[in-house]
């Protein structure tokens, strides 16, 4: 999924705080939130691009589509292991092509009606209809008659059945050994047709799920109101009542938010960062882990002089990897390649590009490109975005190329990268959807994922060979030695510079417990809960304002 600059929870860039204010909470206006319940105060430097399950493919989409929405499986809290969500129980055929769930009877949705199997193939369906423009349809395309439904020639597709309210069963044209994964993603939420329907394309403005919260209030650019849904299936969840998310508020501004108590959550400044590790009081707020995640420079191969693997492979020897790490005082691992560690698959021994200023300037002269050349790099508008870009603009201008630094927002961002011939350079980083080498390789070098998720617009014959190779192996050892190789053909036509892998650090008000980084996912929402011996007073949406 895309990473955006510092999701709240989940993890790509991190920032701030100078001093934890550890007094009141400042009260919001007594309109939404009387006393004496918990509301977990954030704040985001973007709007949100989507609630939409079947649109949202970015972390800060998925922080919240999370908890408004359920899956037949979703993740524990803290690891890859797959729990039940909608599902009770399930069965997988030894060949990986059918599966089995029996589901729930007791989740709802929060317009009070039962989820049945029905929602879950309308839900799944709806990302392959070609009207949707889901980017999760290539993970339900092996769906036998998935390509039939999304040609409108059929009605359903055949390769989901619903033998009964509460059973469904999916059948795969090959074998896939990863599609429980898919299915504990947001694209596979159920969503209740009528309520779809009814609002079509603005349903991410009224959405409707099943999840532990349900949307109240979305203020484009002012702020984002979750409350708790009193008829949630898991008895004691969530514990909070409402999660209220400020938009626009760029980093400085939430660091001083933080410091005033006025939220309780945040990312953590570069500048600040050393100040606090070495605070005792303040470290101890702290909670970090690695990403499974990439950030990395990408260049589209479609536009010159890119077409020219020695300019993409110049550019990574010219971008020193370390001193970006340094700028971000540590919370980075170097890049050698697309897979970050942790991550099945990854290749310790991988080579990569080291930093070779003149090696870069050589390649450069052979590839025709002349000193002066000045192409642009999109990225977010986001302070520690934009030191990041400055350190490669002045690692480029010492092999004669003149970067010029295009910030723009989140939203605006991804859609201008999926056009062919928009953006030539943009900084973005791509978080595991699942733990399979193939959520990288496949997703974002196959030339089917060109104006998806194949930003670069990258193709190799070899690569896609290997890849349909390596889709439907299951044996653990021959799958990843598989796509070790396929890795190596991508670094080698290099249509990305690799950077670095996130650590991602975040910090909390004492009062706030219960906090969990995922290694792939944004935190879920509705495992936090407020302490009420440490927690002033809170405040929560009233009983009119929790009324549907």
């Amino acid at each position: 999924m895309r990473m955006a600059p510092h999701g709240l929870l989940a993890g790509a860039l991190a920032s701030a705080l100078a001093l934890v204010c550890l007094g009141c909470r400042a009260h919001q206006p007594a309109r939404l939130f009387p006393p004496d319940a918990a509301v977990l105060r954030l704040a985001l430097a973007d709007d949100v691009p989507t609630l939409d399950p079947a649109a949202g493919y970015d972390t800060a989409s998925w922080e919240f589509e999370q908890v408004l929405f359920d899956t037949l499986l979703r993740y524990a809290s803290d690891s890859n292991e797959l729990r039940p969500d909608l599902a009770l129980s399930w069965e997988v055929s030894p060949d990986a092509r059918v599966f089995v769930f029996h589901m729930r009877a007791d989740a709802r949705f929060t317009n009070g009606r039962p989820v049945t199997s029905a929602d879950l193939r309308y839900s799944i369906e709806r990302v392959l209809n070609p009207k949707t423009r889901s980017q999760g349809v290539q993970y339900f395309l092996p769906l036998l008659g998935a390509a039939d439904f999304a040609a409108g020639r059929a009605a359903h597709a055949r390769g989901i059945e619903t033998p009964d309210p509460y059973t469904i069963i999916f059948r795969l044209d090959k074998p896939d050994p990863i599609f429980l994964h898919k299915l504990a993603m947001p694209f596979a939420a159920a969503v209740p047709k009528e309520v779809v329907e009814r609002w079509g394309d603005d349903f991410a403005r009224h959405a409707v799920g099943s999840g532990p919260f349900m949307l109240k209030e979305w203020l484009s650019g002012q702020r984002l109101v979750l409350i708790k849904n009193p008829h949630y299936f898991i008895p004691g969840r969530p514990k909070l009542d409402a999660i209220v998310a400020l938009i626009g508020v760029n980093e400085e501004l939430q660091w001083l938010k933080f410091e005033a108590g006025e939220i309780d959550v945040s990312s953590i400044p570069p500048a600040e960062f050393t100040y606090v590790m070495k605070t005792p009081r303040l470290k101890t707020l702290t909670i970090h882990h690695v990403t499974a995640t990439t950030n990395y420079l990408g260049m589209n191969c479609r536009m010159a002089p890119f077409s020219d693997v020695r300019v993409r492979q110049a550019f990574n020897y010219a971008v020193n990897k370390q001193k970006l790490v340094a700028i971000l005082n540590g919370r980075g691992v170097v890049a050698r390649g697309v897979l970050p560690p942790g991550m099945p698959g990854y290749d310790p021994d991988i080579g990569g590009y080291p930093y070779d200023p003149a090696k870069a300037r050589r390649l450069l002269e052979q590839a025709g490109v002349r000193a002066g050349f000045a192409p642009v790099v999109w990225l977010t508008a986001d302070p520690t975005m934009m030191i990041l870009g400055q350190s490669i603009q002045q690692d480029l201008a010492l092999v004669g190329v003149d970067l010029l630094l295009k910030p723009v927002a989140w939203g605006p961002l991804l859609d201008a990268v999926r056009e062919p011939r928009a953006v030539q350079l943009f900084l973005l980083g791509w978080g595991a959807d699942f733990p399979d080498p193939q959520n990288f390789l496949e997703v974002l070098f196959s030339k089917a994922q060109w104006g998806a998720n194949n930003d670069t617009f990258y193709s190799d014959p070899k690569v896609e060979e290997l890849l349909a190779q390596a889709s439907v192996v299951a044996e653990p050892a021959r799958r990843y030695a598989l796509y070790q190789q396929i890795q190596q053909l991508i670094v080698g036509d290099a249509p990305w510079v690799f950077l670095y892998h996130p650590v991602a650090y975040v910090i909390r008000q004492p009062w706030v417990r219960g906090i969990r980084l995922h290694p792939l996912r944004p935190a879920r929402l509705d495992h936090i809960y407020l302490a009420p011996s440490v927690a002033p007073r809170g405040t929560a949406p009233s009983a009119a304002d929790i009324t549907p």
